[in-house]
């Protein structure tokens, strides 16, 4: 096995009960590849692995339990991924982060689709998002690359966003480098701050050293669109998935051939309980255009600033 998938957990609401449907569909599908979990301390991999043991009959897992010192910052998902990847980057060719409110849907060759998204460049689909704007303005500040004229360029000033619309497939050979990157930069700022999402922390390495760029697509959302899918109809979700050519989906309706899992179950309107209610509403859809103009308005004064970062890249 060449891939992995690592993936955060934490006891904490039903964040159990959603790992253990996780580990199931692996064991259903048959996935041929490592699924690695970061815990918070040694307390919370008993109680996991009691209930694995007892519902599954599985007597180990594969885990790797955080330094306590990094319990202490606040975006802790990200604090928890940023150390799988480095814990493991030596270990596979690629790692795959996955949140446990995810499930497989059907067998496939992992490695393979590693590398088809890598190479592909499809994890960089994005779509018109001005929650994702305002989100990755929020990050590249914090790191100190709000400024950077290459990745303004490349993100179109922040207003394409692509996170979440594709599995976030990492390709180890990069991550010594990027770990090495990194310590230009305040890390414990970043992993302080909520709106530091991971990939757009690996992105902005990407874009900035290695000139990658993004895929844009102009649909609209309130974020990665892929996380919005219930807002549309089951014919348009299904366009949206084939058109940008990624392979998992937040709505079980837009699961298709190419669909390798579902995510976001603990916000799906498929799922009792979930934590997020969704309409197709004229009104949302309208205030999302509304947001469109705005954004482009907050912006443009901005554009007009000169760099005043220590770092800029190339």
């Amino acid at each position: 096995m060449k891939t992995a998938f690592i993936c955060p957990l934490y006891d904490m609401e039903n964040h159990f009960d959603l790992a253990i449907n996780l580990y199931k569909s692996k064991i259903k599908y048959k996935i041929e590849a490592d699924l690695i979990f970061i815990f918070s301390n040694v307390e919370h991999k008993d109680k996991f692995l009691h209930r694995v043991k007892n519902e599954i009959g599985i007597a180990s897992i594969l885990y790797s339990i955080i330094p306590a010192k990094l319990n202490e910052y606040s975006a802790k998902a990200v604090t928890k991924k940023l150390y799988g990847l480095r814990k493991y980057m030596n270990d596979y060719n690629y790692i795959i982060l996955v949140d446990c409110e995810s499930v497989f849907v059907k067998s496939f060759d992992v490695d393979a689709l590693a590398e088809e998204i890598w190479e592909s460049r499809s994890m960089l689909a994005s779509n018109l998002s001005p929650n994702g704007f305002l989100i990755m303005r929020k990050c590249y500040k914090a790191m100190g690359l709000y400024y950077n004229k290459k990745l303004r360029k490349a993100l179109g000033f922040f207003k394409y966003n692509f996170w979440f619309n594709e599995l976030q497939v990492y390709k180890c050979s990069y991550l010594q480098d990027f770990f090495g990157w990194l310590k230009n930069f305040d890390i414990e700022k970043i992993c302080n701050t909520w709106d530091c999402f991971e990939y757009y922390v690996f992105y902005a390495y990407l874009c900035i050293e290695h000139d990658i760029g993004i895929k844009k697509y102009h649909y609209l959302s309130s974020g990665g669109i892929n996380e919005y899918l219930d807002l549309f109809s089951i014919k348009k979700q299904r366009e949206i998935i084939d058109k940008m050519n990624v392979h998992w989906v937040s709505s079980k309706e837009a699961i298709t051939d190419a669909v390798v899992m579902q995510f976001h179950l603990d916000r799906s309107r498929q799922t009792e309980g979930h934590g997020y209610k969704t309409a197709r509403s004229v009104t949302r859809k309208l205030i999302l255009i509304l947001l469109r103009y705005i954004i482009y308005v907050i912006e443009i004064p901005e554009m007009l600033v000169k760099s005043k970062t220590a770092y800029n890249g190339k």
